[in-house]
């Protein structure tokens, strides 16, 4: 199969950026939702977008809120970190998600970043909260996972204080035992008392299952995995 130039890139691991005036893929070629996370452009101002409806929902609340008192939970895959390349390279070869070649693509490091995230997890820091990531990544993969996230420029301590991935084979995919953890951690490593007051995904069930005090931010990845946000891919929220 010839593979496009933007294609090319993927599985060699560059820039997606560098490649935003390929044309598009023929028909058939990737799934829409993979065809669209990698080529419209709306998908990056859709992301963008809730992270601005996120940042300014921080804004309108954490003045009364003492700094260090409270924390925002984000989910990583395609939410922090976009694997578009990763789905490239399953769609191309006919193959779909398995956990041997996610385990192998985690082992690159080769994410780069959703639109948005950075800013908003260094907004978070600098109006004086905390950032938690928890993530259904094995915790096989966090220490590649944070090499990753070291290399897009978020830093633990600096930018993050906790990353809590899930244990295999035996973890269960729900988070709620992860997300309950995080207050705890952070008392732990010094910040006691701190309140979750937001929650930051890209499928329904990145936040917990039961309502409380805290907002939920969902971004579109195009239906790609999970009970995402969108039905169609672009149709907005």
């Amino acid at each position: 199969m010839k593979l496009s130039r933007l294609a090319l890139a993927a599985l060699l691991g560059l820039s997606l950026a560098a490649c935003a005036s390929v044309p598009a893929e023929p028909a058939g070629e990737l799934k829409p939702s993979t065809a669209w996370v990698a080529y419209s452009p709306d998908w990056a101002a859709e992301a963008e977008e809730v992270y601005s409806e996120a940042t300014a929902w921080i804004d309108s609340v954490e003045g009364d809120l003492p700094d260090g008192s409270w924390a925002v939970v984000l989910d990583l895959d395609e939410t922090v970190m976009n694997n578009i390349a990763y789905q490239i390279s399953r769609d191309l070869t006919g193959e779909s998600f398995t956990p041997d070649s996610w385990h192998a693509w985690t082992q690159e490091a080769a994410a780069t970043l959703v639109p948005g995230a950075a800013e908003f997890v260094r907004h978070v820091n600098a109006a004086g909260g905390h950032i938690a990531f928890v993530t259904n990544r094995a915790d096989s993969e966090q220490l590649a996972t944070e090499n990753n996230l070291f290399s897009l420029g978020l830093k633990r301590s600096e930018d993050f204080q906790v990353l809590l991935t899930r244990a295999r084979p035996a973890g269960p995919s729900v988070k709620d035992g992860r997300y309950a953890l995080v207050p705890a951690m952070l008392a732990a490593q010094g910040y006691p008392d701190v309140e979750i007051i937001a929650y930051v995904g890209d499928n329904r069930n990145d936040k917990p299952a039961e309502p409380g005090a805290w907002e939920f931010f969902c971004i579109d990845q195009g239906g790609m995995y999970g009970e995402y946000c969108a039905e169609v891919p672009g149709t907005g929220r």
